[in-house]
């Protein structure tokens, strides 16, 4: 099973050093191992047991049961989840309490859970350890509550200052850190209906989606890109960079370009071994936006090897795209973030 590395943000009942004891005659069974609503009643806790050889592998076991909650209901989409953390972290409108929670709701929203606490552990008498894992809703709320009402802020701060940027690409990066920061509001929501559904139609007024997103898309379909690559004398390496920016939604516009590539492009044979033939291949392609600054750096070199030449081409044009394809996007994603944060 995934060990689930579980942070305990606030308070918690428990001690690290408690231990729990061997049933005996004089040791009652807590009444949670065969009725858990009765001692967690499902209307103020979230709770699951746990069982394992030990205190913590018992308690991973129980925060493992209650992540399964979020997980099964909730996609998480990881990029974005990482560029909220990269678009709040230095925030000082969120107090450092506030930036650690984002991080744990942002980079792990499916492993560590909010406000976590564990009863104290019962040990049978096999020897396996038993314990309950628990969220008390209400305060957990709160938590959320708060985090939601900074998130919408925040977003509205970043489509406002969208509005007043100069240039497409400027005006798509904030238009799009809106969007990221309120994706994430929307997942916590999402979370809060699991946790607490009475909170969820009060902060759901606040939502307004729809604005945001649309003028996200709007202003996406004025960003566009030229490709000057020397070397490419087949096109094959043009038609490579169009067909991964397809997958950031930017369209190719030779004529009139918000971002342009350039770079240089080459493969020659090489010879290494006799009984098969390689070619070398390097790349040296730069994305700039309008005003020349970059975008994204690609640098590779490397060597194919197959039967024959024509083969071992084919081999350095497919590594060629599997690296630029996993690359490209996440450094795009990368620059529009430092024109937001201005880092």
């Amino acid at each position: 099973m995934k060990i689930f590395v579980i942070l305990i943000i606030l308070i918690l009942s428990i001690s690290c050093a408690t231990k729990g004891s061997k049933a005996t005659g004089s040791q009652a069974t807590p009444l949670w191992m065969t009725n858990l609503e009765a001692e967690f009643p499902n209307s103020r806790y979230l709770a699951a047991t746990g069982s394992g050889d030990s205190r913590r592998r018992a308690q991973e076991d129980a925060a493992a049961f209650l992540a399964q909650q979020f997980t099964v209901n909730i996609k998480v989409d990881t990029l974005a989840q990482q560029k909220y953390v990269e678009l709040v972290r230095n925030d000082t409108s969120y107090s450092e309490s506030e930036l650690i929670l984002t991080h744990i709701i942002g980079a792990r929203a499916d492993e560590e859970l909010i406000n976590l606490r564990f009863s104290d552990a019962y040990t049978d008498r096999s020897g396996i350890t038993h314990v309950v894992g628990y969220i008390e809703r209400q305060p957990t709320s709160l938590i959320y509550r708060d985090l939601i009402r900074k998130d919408l802020a925040k977003a509205e701060e970043f489509y406002g200052r969208a509005n007043s940027a100069t240039g497409s690409l400027r005006r798509y990066a904030f238009y799009d850190a809106a969007y990221t920061v309120k994706l994430n509001a929307e997942r916590m929501l999402n979370q809060l209906r699991i946790i607490f559904p009475p909170m969820v139609p009060m902060l759901e007024m606040d939502f307004n989606f729809r604005k945001i997103a649309e003028a996200r898309d709007r202003e996406a379909e004025n960003l566009s890109y030229s490709i000057s690559i020397t070397g490419d004398n087949n096109g094959r390496i043009a038609g490579t960079i169009r067909e991964t920016m397809s997958e950031q939604s930017i369209s190719y516009n030779p004529n009139n370009a918000t971002m342009v590539f350039r770079g240089d492009w080459s493969v020659s044979p090489v010879s290494v071994n006799p009984n098969f033939k390689s070619v070398q291949w390097t790349a040296n392609i730069s994305l700039f936006d309008d005003s020349g600054a970059t975008i994204a750096t690609f640098f590779r070199s490397a060597r194919e090897n197959a039967i024959t030449e024509e083969q071992a081409e084919i081999f350095a044009y497919r590594e060629f795209q599997r690296q630029l394809s996993r690359d490209l996007g996440r450094d795009i994603q990368s620059y529009l973030t430092r024109v937001v944060t201005g880092r």
